[in-house]
């Protein structure tokens, strides 16, 4: 299993953060191995999830908890693909960043990877689209 972390700050109010997160079906141009979204009912989504060659489709739930400023998703069946976008006001323009997310390897080559410490910074770099996702020129 997978685990990664990263935070950010990005030069926008929290609310226009949050506001912009609200759409799904943008998350592909940030989060990690996330190829395609597809609302398919309240709450859920079939995603297209890239693991090392390997496409597979995870069905969903995403959920916006606006009392505590997060997104949360978590596959509901098969291999974990699970997360959390975290925010929290840096002053009055400013807004913290955190990406969280769990997956488990899918097919041989990934298992293996992950048994010998094969990891890479995907949290890291997926922030850094989400910051150009919502940077103000946007």
């Amino acid at each position: 299993m997978s685990h990664q972390t990263a935070t950010s700050v990005v030069a926008l109010p929290m609310a226009q953060v949050e506001e912009r997160l609200r759409d799904v079906d943008t998350w592909p141009l940030f989060l990690p191995g996330l190829a395609e979204v597809a609302k398919v009912g309240h709450q859920r989504y079939r995603m297209m999830v890239r693991s090392a060659r390997t496409l597979r489709e995870v069905l969903a739930t995403v959920q916006h908890h606006p009392r505590e400023h997060r997104f949360s998703w978590k596959n509901l069946e098969g291999p974990t693909y699970a997360g959390e976008i975290r925010l929290h006001p840096e002053g009055e323009h400013r807004t913290r960043i955190k990406l969280d997310f769990t997956s488990d390897p899918v097919g041989f080559m990934a298992g293996i990877g992950e048994l010998f410490g094969s990891r890479n910074d995907t949290a890291q770099i997926e922030l850094r689209k989400l910051e150009a996702h919502l940077s103000p020129e946007q």
